[in-house]
């Protein structure tokens, strides 16, 4: 009996850190309503980009990290491949190249991510650049964190968590204003 009461108690303990660290995605609605942070920073491209860029037509923020592979990733080519949207990737990661990966690494990476045994896949064209400042501003704590924006530069909603059904990105984009 002690042993079966261990295990529930261990996997209780289990699914509530998974819970807690966005492993399951979920909303986190701290930061809705609240007008998307100022930003301006040099991407991999080298341009410079700013929140006045994206101003007047609704947009994507996929918080995310150098250094996350999978669910990052995998939630970029999602949003990718089911929207036609303009996509921002910002980094969390205060290090200038977080265990040496740049943001030209980090970019070519994701790119790879989906690609076959011959080197074909989507290739991503969003700009990849620093955001910790945003990032701490609005509350966001997690990679992947996926912010949508409206028109107005408010934050209508973020996915905290692998983001990577179709519909469930559809819904999201439509509540910003976007249109599929």
């Amino acid at each position: 009996m002690q042993k079966e009461l261990a295990a529930v108690g261990l996997v209780l303990c289990l699914l509530i850190f998974a819970w807690v660290s966005g492993v399951f995605g979920s909303d986190d609605g701290d930061a809705v309503g609240v007008p998307f942070p100022e930003f301006s920073a040099v991407a991999d491209d080298g341009n410079t980009y700013s929140l006045d860029d994206y101003k007047g037509a609704p947009f994507i923020v996929l918080f995310s990290a150098e250094w996350c592979n999978t669910p990052c990733h995998a939630t970029m080519h999602a949003l990718n491949s089911t929207l036609n949207a303009p996509v921002v990737v910002m980094s969390t990661d205060p290090a200038e190249n977080p265990q040496g990966i740049t943001l030209e690494n980090w970019h070519e990476r994701a790119n790879e991510y989906d690609d076959d045994e011959n080197g074909t896949g989507q290739d991503l064209d969003f700009p990849f650049m620093k955001g910790v400042e945003a990032a701490g501003s609005i509350g966001i704590s997690s990679s992947p964190t996926v912010v949508f924006v409206d028109e107005n530069g408010r934050v209508v909603s973020n996915h905290k968590g692998g983001l990577h059904d179709a519909d469930e990105i559809r819904t999201y984009w439509e509540s910003a204003g976007g249109t599929v």
